[in-house]
């Protein structure tokens, strides 16, 4: 199919704004899977169409004939579009870059607490004063007494987060969750214990660990390679072999899923994109899912290779909420 830019152009503003009929949306589609050229512009502008979306939906007509106007305002030039989408892409890049490293982790003293907390769809990065180094993952709070120091190391995690101790053998440095309490002398350890979330894990990367579950005398020793998980319904515990590289690659930007179940998956999905995920289908609820995502995936890219991947499809509610649905492959 060859198509003018005029026509590729309109066309894709009006799959945008959800105008296109089923003819026009295959007849986009085919254009898109003709060259990686054309995909990759395709994601430039869908990208820069996503961010929008936070201008309210009256709003929206205007947005459309924005971006038609400054497409025909640049002449038949499909470079001069692309350099200025291309390069508008790349300032909203940087500005994630700088709400995830900087601005986005609240630190407020607490009735004697220094608190961290990390909004959904952010990570953050903590140096304790004893030289322990501290990952937090989205809607994570970390806090400890503001008389912590090398010789008192103690703090309290709700949600994720991945430490590499600062050794010492005569202080121990504990790491305090809702179901359990972890101590090292030592050590790289994932432990993610989100109030929502029934299962409460520890992860161990390298070292040693001992941990004690809340009203229990006995101690439980984790070696490396190992996750202990706690189910706080049924009140149980399992310790087993574990992928660590799947457990800690959120920290570097990267999701890891191997046969997750499905409803797990929107959540974790929720968490790292601040998103509303709906899924009413039984049939999903059955369904696990493994693949892998890096952070530098809008969510929709994420939902669009999930569609092509696994049975569901997807449309979106509102600018933040997704609904899935099941959908068999043919």
């Amino acid at each position: 199919m060859k198509k003018d830019h005029n026509s590729i152009e309109n066309l894709m503003v009006r799959y945008f704004n959800h105008e296109c009929s089923e003819d026009e949306s295959g007849e986009l589609l085919t254009w898109v899977n003709q060259s990686g050229q054309n995909k990759n512009n395709f994601i430039v502008l869908k990208d820069i169409w996503d961010s929008s979306r936070k201008i309210p939906d009256c709003t929206e007509n205007q947005l459309v004939n924005f971006y038609k106007n400054r497409y025909l305002k640049s002449g038949n030039s499909k470079m001069v579009f692309m350099r200025r989408a291309i390069a508008f892409a790349a300032v909203l890049v940087v500005a994630l870059v700088i709400a995830i490293l900087v601005p986005r982790t609240s630190n407020k003293p607490i009735d004697g607490l220094q608190v961290f907390t990390v909004p959904l769809g952010s990570r953050s990065k903590v140096l304790l004063a004893d030289g322990t180094e501290v990952n937090l993952n989205s809607g994570s709070e970390l806090s400890y007494s503001n008389s912590f120091s090398s010789k008192n190391r103690s703090v309290n995690l709700t949600g994720e987060a991945f430490f590499k101790v600062k050794a010492d053998i005569k202080h121990p440095f504990i790491v305090k969750t809702k179901n359990f309490d972890i101590k090292v002398t030592g050590t790289q350890f994932n432990v993610c214990s989100y109030s929502e979330d029934i299962l409460t894990t520890t992860t161990l990367a390298e070292g040693k660990i001992e941990l004690q579950i809340h009203n229990c005398d006995k101690v439980y020793e984790v070696k490396p390679g190992a996750k202990f998980s706690f189910d706080s319904n049924a009140r149980k515990y399992s310790l087993a072999a574990a992928d660590v590289e799947q457990e800690i690659a959120w920290k570097n930007g990267e999701f890891i899923f191997k046969k997750i179940k499905f409803l797990d998956l929107n959540r974790r999905l929720e968490r790292w994109y601040d998103v509303k995920l709906t899924c009413s289908d039984e049939q999903l609820t059955s369904y696990t899912y493994s693949g892998r995502f890096k952070n530098q995936e809008t969510i929709w890219q994420v939902l669009d290779a999930l569609k092509i991947t696994s049975p569901i499809d997807y449309k979106r509610k509102s600018f933040r909420e997704f609904e899935i649905t099941y959908k068999p492959n043919n």
